[in-house]
């Protein structure tokens, strides 16, 4: 039976001679002949390549399984093929997840890979691993749409001549992309997508062939590169650029160049979307930037202020210190405060004043005092010379150790003791007391009288001479009252 089906051919395949099969509108592949070089099986509905009926063809050389309907290359469909040299597998609904890395792994004789007008979107290299003959290589006619290093850098494909990408998807082409093709001539990325892509073809001293007609070129200054590399292709005897006049530009925002060979580093200019991309990513790093510009010196702001806080403080913290100490050591008042008591030298009581008038008192009294003050203070120390004199005159056996006047003259309510160490305020009451003691300290005599404040300089003279004359009394033994 399985012999019979191998010898057998079905009515709708044609032998024109025993090296050669031809049929067509079947759904599977036949068995041919074991003599057979060249099967081809078209415009049928084979769905799936499997190995049935192909591992015994040893002597094939063409297997040609185009218009068909396949979706599935099975791994091992190809083990039995070892002298193939031409695949042509066009027109079916091949796609890139149909094809795995050893789907044509032990085709070591290929030089002719067609996979024209299938569904594939990308290329591995994995899927050439083991053609080293290969030579002519057609993906035209699907839905790629990028070329990057990997599409052929694992291919052995060192002896590859022509390779055809043209009526794809393609709109973006990495620099390398192309770099493991050192034998390559011919080239065709006519009919895609094309806007903006580098200088890929400096590389391939071997390329006499280039078509990039009918793309979408965008001719601004990113295609410079390009553009010097096909004014020198196009100069070159050798070399041959297809279609050179269909190379035209889709945009460009200088209107005199109209083609990309027209493209130079003079005339022209940036892209506008690119530009206002990069006008927009400006705006906002610039924003960015002043956000963190206004946060950096707000923080370094409150930083700030918050140390000169605390220095305040601190200067006040050590200001109060200095004046505590200071008012702890001496109370004395100014000269328009309330009246201290009149206590002795060094005895300190609470709430006493304990001040003494020196001689470095005496001038700061006299700054404080003020020039309208200046005429009282020469009349109060006339006037201490005369009550000295007068003493003597009248016997008293020691000179007047603590004389404290009552009221002395001082237009501003403050008043400088007689012979005291110090400088009292007291209120402008008419009543004081006075004390006299002799030089032992026994107490002689007090007394209170009522003096007013004389209200101008002529009446200093009589408050002088009232005085004197009872203090003359007291000394008698005489007392007004």
């Amino acid at each position: 039976m399985v012999i019979q089906l191998i010898t057998s051919c079905p009515s709708s395949c044609l032998v024109r001679s025993e090296n050669v099969t031809l049929c067509q509108g079947l759904t599977y592949i036949p068995a041919a002949p074991v003599t057979t070089k060249a099967l081809i099986v078209i415009d049928g509905n084979i769905t799936s390549v499997e190995s049935f009926n192909l591992s015994l063809l040893f002597n094939v050389t063409l297997l040609r399984l185009s218009s068909n309907r396949i979706t599935d290359i099975k791994e091992n469909a190809f083990n039995g093929l070892r002298d193939l040299r031409t695949l042509l597998l066009d027109q079916n609904q091949i796609s890139s997840s149909s094809i795995s890395d050893n789907s044509f792994s032990e085709l070591r004789k290929l030089q002719v890979l067609v996979l024209s007008n299938n569904a594939l979107r990308n290329i591995y290299g994995t899927w050439f691993k083991n053609m080293k003959d290969l030579m002519r290589l057609q993906l035209n006619g699907n839905q790629i749409t990028n070329l990057t290093d990997s599409s052929f850098g694992t291919a052995c494909l060192h002896r590859l001549r022509s390779l055809d990408l043209s009526n794809n998807f393609i709109s973006y082409i990495e620099k390398n992309a192309f770099q493991h093709l050192p034998q390559l001539k011919e080239m065709d990325l006519s009919r895609n997508r094309l806007t903006l892509i580098p200088d890929t073809f400096s590389h391939l001293p071997q390329l006499i062939l280039l078509s990039l007609d009918q793309n979408q070129w965008n001719c601004t200054c990113k295609l410079c590169d390009l553009a010097f590399f096909l004014r020198s292709y196009v100069n070159s005897s050798t070399r041959l650029l297809k279609n050179a006049n269909d190379i035209n530009c889709r945009a460009s925002k200088n209107p005199a160049v109209h083609n990309v060979l027209e493209l130079t580093e003079a005339n022209c200019n940036s892209d506008p979307q690119n530009f206002t991309v990069a006008l927009k990513n400006k705006k906002i790093n610039s924003y960015w930037r002043d956000v963190i510009l206004v946060a950096l010196f707000c923080f370094v702001g409150a930083v700030g202020l918050t140390c000169l806080v605390l220095a305040l403080l601190n200067w006040k913290l050590q200001q109060g210190k200095a004046n505590e100490h200071t008012s702890e050591n001496c109370c004395c008042r100014t000269l328009d405060e309330s009246q201290c008591g009149h206590e002795p030298r060094n005895y300190l009581t609470e709430g006493a004043c304990n001040c003494h008038l020196t001689q470095e008192n005496e001038i700061k009294v006299t700054s404080i005092v003020g020039s309208g003050r200046e005429m009282p203070l020469l009349q109060e120390n006339r006037h201490r010379a005369t009550v000295k004199a007068d003493a003597l005159s009248i016997g008293l056996d020691a000179p007047l150790r603590s004389i404290q006047r009552a009221n002395e003259y001082k237009k501003s309510g403050s008043f400088l003791c007689l012979k005291c160490r110090m400088v009292e305020s007291c209120p402008q009451e008419p009543c004081e007391t006075m004390s006299i003691t002799n030089e032992a300290g026994a107490l002689t005599k007090d007394f209170h009288r009522s003096i007013t404040k004389p209200s101008a300089f002529d009446q200093w003279e009589d408050l002088q001479t009232t005085v004197l004359q009872e203090l003359s009394k007291t000394d008698k033994g005489e007392f007004p009252f």
